[in-house]
């Protein structure tokens, strides 16, 4: 939802007077105090609505009523953070991200949906109402390194080569990336930093997209979006001077087109740790839903959180923007982006 949802709404403004707006809107409706008015905010007045509450009675008349939706509707989207904005990570690497704005979408996919896994549905329909920074790239070597001091791809002699810093940090077991955030977060003194949630992540894939990959329907575009068993071969160059291919691998982060929102890899290079453990969609409506709160499956906790985004490895079917994984630890297929909070 946007400011433009509420634009018929603007037609009674005149049922107030200037001075009744001015006293009025000098009531912060921010209700979850993220420095945003967004849905998030719109969710818990809508639940006033009709009661005596001050808190959301912002026109001070002694009732939640529709001059107070009319004010709401003035201050909607203020307060919206930069779109794009880059921070330096402890050690000096930079990460770069991107303004995730709350909103609704269709999470899961159709039954008619080709490739479709039976995990992927039933499609539901998710509210995300507070807006997230995510990181435009899965982080890299450089920016792992620039915190952790640690290489943990060379447990098999990946990515030897100091020119490889902007691909991707693979070999990324739970505990690692737990360790990785919980860094950042004590360096920054809040818990600011974390994993998107698999219903975030799905929302920031799909980038307003109802169809099986952030750019169409089309598999033959797939070249141009992801990186995948198709086009992931290592370039070797030869004493010669002769190019050859090698075995497929990882390739340079954002060596692809983005999708609508300015993410890159989104489909494909490795794939993404997200928060929540792996469990069934509930057919009803969601808001900010969470997996379940413990393991459901067998095996250690870290086996049982869900990836997304497919690999290097996969063919496009294991690509789709609802496609859904168990991660293994410390696979050299995984690695994650960030979500930066707004506070």
């Amino acid at each position: 939802m946007r400011r433009n949802t509420f634009s018929l709404i603007f037609a009674v403004l005149g049922m107030l007077s200037l001075n009744q707006l001015v006293m009025a809107q000098s009531r912060d409706a921010d209700f979850d105090a993220n420095g945003i008015v967004e849905f998030g905010d719109f969710i818990v007045f809508a639940k006033a609505f009709g009661s005596n509450q001050s808190t959301f009675d912002l026109d001070g008349n002694g009732r939640v009523d529709f001059r107070d939706f009319v004010l709401f509707a003035m201050q909607y989207g203020e307060g919206k953070p930069e779109k794009y904005i880059s921070i330096t990570l402890p050690g000096g690497a930079k990460l770069d991200l991107r303004w995730i704005e709350s909103g609704v979408f269709l999470m899961g996919s159709p039954d008619s949906e080709p490739g479709r896994n039976d995990d992927e549905g039933p499609q539901h329909q998710v509210t995300i109402t507070r807006g997230f920074y995510l990181g435009r790239y899965e982080v890299t070597q450089a920016q792992w390194e620039s915190v952790m001091q640690t290489r943990p791809w060379h447990r098999r002699g990946e990515s030897q080569d100091p020119g490889r810093a902007r691909f991707p940090a693979s070999f990324m077991g739970w505990k690692d990336v737990e360790s990785f955030i919980r860094n950042l977060n004590e360096e920054e003194g809040s818990e600011i930093y974390r994993l998107p949630t698999e219903a975030e992540w799905e929302y920031a894939c799909r980038a307003g997209t109802k169809t099986r990959w952030s750019f169409g329907d089309d598999d033959s575009r797939l070249g141009d979006y992801a990186r995948y068993y198709d086009n992931s071969r290592s370039v070797i160059v030869l004493a010669d001077g002769r190019t050859v291919y090698g075995s497929r691998e990882a390739q340079e982060a954002g060596g692809v087109f983005p999708n609508p929102w300015g993410l890159y890899d989104m489909h494909g290079n490795v794939a993404e740790w997200v928060q929540d453990y792996l469990g069934p969609y509930k057919v009803d409506a969601q808001i900010d839903p969470k997996g379940p709160p413990e393991p459901v499956g067998d095996g250690p906790p870290e086996y049982n959180h869900v990836v997304r985004g497919g690999t290097y490895m996969d063919d496009g079917q294991a690509l789709r923007s609802a496609a859904r994984w168990i991660g293994w630890a410390g696979s050299i297929r995984i690695g994650f982006r960030l979500v930066k909070e707004h506070r």
